[in-house]
């Protein structure tokens, strides 16, 4: 059985882990494609019914890391 000791530690190397990889994530991620983002998130907010159709053009736009 395992000890509440040994589940707080292996509870800490996940957190660990999951810090580590949520780093390198974002400083891999493509800064280029920051003002598309920005642009696609007004557009889905300001206009939530037409959003579906106009989501490929924004797609066409983001450059690939």
């Amino acid at each position: 059985m395992l000890t509440p000791e040994i589940l707080w530690g292996l509870g800490a190397l996940v957190l660990l882990a999951a810090l580590v990889w949520g780093m390198t994530q974002y400083k891999r991620r493509n800064r280029a494609n920051d003002p598309i983002t920005e642009r696609a998130t007004r557009a889905e907010y300001d206009h939530p019914d037409t959003y579906q159709r106009e989501e490929e053009k924004f797609r066409d736009q983001v450059r690939p890391s």
